[in-house]
């Protein structure tokens, strides 16, 4: 079966989007989600993008249902969606970790 071009990019601008507005990091959305930090990132950087079960639990923890983020998804796909450019600089230290040092 083939994949269709963009996709992935369209899911993982759409995924940092919705969570950000909710002022979610990575770690809290996957806890709410009820799955891995690792997924999340893949997610938002392009990497993964396929399982639909996943993406039903963001939107439940984004508070929107399935339909508006594939809505969301699919308006980004049409706009071009392209892979994510990394900021440069300094790698942060996560919050969390911070805190326990």
């Amino acid at each position: 079966m083939e994949k269709i071009p963009g996709l992935n990019w369209a899911i993982a601008k759409t995924i940092k989007k919705a969570r950000e507005s909710k002022g979610l990091t990575q770690n809290q959305l996957a806890d709410f989600a009820g799955l891995s930090e690792v997924y999340i990132s893949k997610l938002e950087r392009g990497i993964k993008g396929d399982s639909v079960n996943a993406l039903m639990q963001i939107s439940v923890a984004l508070e929107m249902a399935f339909s508006d983020l594939m809505k969301l998804v699919e308006a980004e796909l049409l706009r071009g969606a392209r892979k994510i450019e990394p900021k440069q600089g300094r790698p942060r230290q996560c919050e969390h970790i911070r805190q326990n040092y």
